[in-house]
């Protein structure tokens, strides 16, 4: 696992699982993807699962990137990403497996301002927004849409 300094990691119970999570955004996710399962709306959620292969194109060799959670919607597996920051490099592997792959890629950012005044936010929300035609969901304020609605099931 890569180390994001000031991201701590959380370990918790999620669907009778013990999982180490890379952040609270993902722990979070994670309880509301279990939340989704127990009503039936998806069949299953897994937590860095499985990685996929991108061959990168002019080069020989190959990237692997390990998706945030692999999720069963509808008897189909889908790749879901969630951001609290969004760099260059996480475009090119999402948009790279978008191209590559035939599951859906769904990305969720904690927050995203509609109208963002820093610079760096301003460049994540374009890189987003490039990004959206090859995917099939962006999430823009995950903790305004879904987890203030939940937050009774987070132990934090």
């Amino acid at each position: 696992m890569v180390d994001f300094g000031h991201v701590k990691r959380v370990t918790r119970s999620v669907g009778g699982k013990e999982i180490t999570f890379r952040s609270k955004l993902e722990y979070r996710y994670a309880e509301y993807l279990q939340l989704l399962q127990e009503t039936g709306e998806i069949q299953a959620w897994d937590y860095e699962s499985e990685s996929v292969i991108l061959k990168q194109p002019y080069h020989r060799n190959k990237r692997e990137y390990l998706p945030d959670f692999w999720v069963l919607v509808d008897g189909e597996w889908e790749i879901h990403e969630t951001k609290g920051y969004f760099p260059p490099k996480d475009y090119t592997k999402l948009k790279m497996t978008a191209d590559q792959y035939d599951n859906k890629v769904v990305l969720i950012f904690a927050s995203m301002a509609e109208n963002p005044k820093s610079a760096k936010i301003r460049a994540q929300k374009n890189r987003a927004l490039r990004l959206e035609p090859h995917i099939h969901r962006i999430i823009w304020n995950a903790n305004r849409d879904i987890f203030k609605k939940i937050s009774f099931r987070f132990d934090e």
